[in-house]
C-alpha cells in the first residue's frame, strides 16, 4: 500500500510517463513551476512525498484528502481556477513553493487502501477537478517532449495514475522510529 510521508514516482498509466516538476516556471497563468509528465522514469524530479492526517507509515486510505510535495523542491502540487493550462487550455497545474488549500487532492481509488500499481485518480478539493495528461499535449523548448499536467472534469484514462518506484514507509517501521 501506499503510506503517509513516503516518497514515491507516480506513473501516468496511459502514457507511463512520470509526474514530475522540471524546475521551469510556466510563461503564462500563474507563473509558478511548471508540472508535466515525463517519459524518463529514472528522472530525480519525479518523487513526491505523500502527506495527509495519519502518522507516517500509516495506509492512505481511498477517499483520503492528500498533498503531494515534491521531494526535490519541497513544491506542492497545486491548482485553482483562475489559471489555464498554457496548452490544452484546462485548469492549470503548478509547483506552489507553500502551503495552502490548493494543494489538497483527494485520493479516488478502488477498494479501502491506496495500492501500489493500481489504478487511482486524483481530485482536486477546491475545483472537484482531476489530474490528467494527455499524451497528445507536449511541449516544445525549454521542456522539449513533457507532456502537459492539468485538471479537468472528467475522470476518463487520461486521469489514471499508479503509484511505481519510491520509498514506501511500513506502519512497523514507523513504530520503530518513533519509538527511540
Amino acid at each position: 500500500h501506499v503510506t503517509s510521508g513516503s516518497s514515491i514516482k507516480l506513473a501516468h498509466i496511459k502514457s507511463g510517463a512520470r509526474l514530475t516538476m522540471p524546475q521551469v516556471s510556466y510563461g503564462t497563468g500563474s507563473q509558478q513551476q511548471a508540472i508535466t509528465a515525463q517519459a524518463d522514469a529514472a528522472t530525480s524530479k519525479a518523487l513526491w512525498r505523500v502527506e495527509d492526517e495519519q502518522a507516517r507509515g500509516a495506509p492512505v486510505a481511498c477517499g483520503a484528502r492528500v498533498r503531494l510535495i515534491n521531494s526535490d523542491s519541497d513544491h506542492s502540487l497545486h491548482s485553482h481556477a483562475a489559471h489555464r493550462a498554457p496548452i490544452s487550455g484546462a485548469q492549470e497545474v503548478s509547483g506552489f513553493d507553500g502551503r495552502d488549500a490548493g494543494d489538497l487532492w483527494t485520493v479516488e481509488c478502488d477498494g479501502g487502501l491506496w495500492r501500489r500499481e493500481a489504478p487511482v485518480h486524483f481530485r482536486h478539493v477546491d475545483t472537484r477537478q482531476y489530474l490528467v495528461s494527455l499524451p497528445s499535449k507536449k511541449f516544445r523548448q525549454p521542456i522539449s517532449g513533457h507532456q502537459e499536467v492539468s485538471a479537468a472534469a472528467k475522470a476518463d484514462t487520461n486521469a489514471q495514475w499508479m503509484a511505481v518506484e519510491g520509498y514506501y514507509f511500513s506502519a512497523a517501521h514507523a513504530s520503530a522510529k518513533t519509538s527511540h
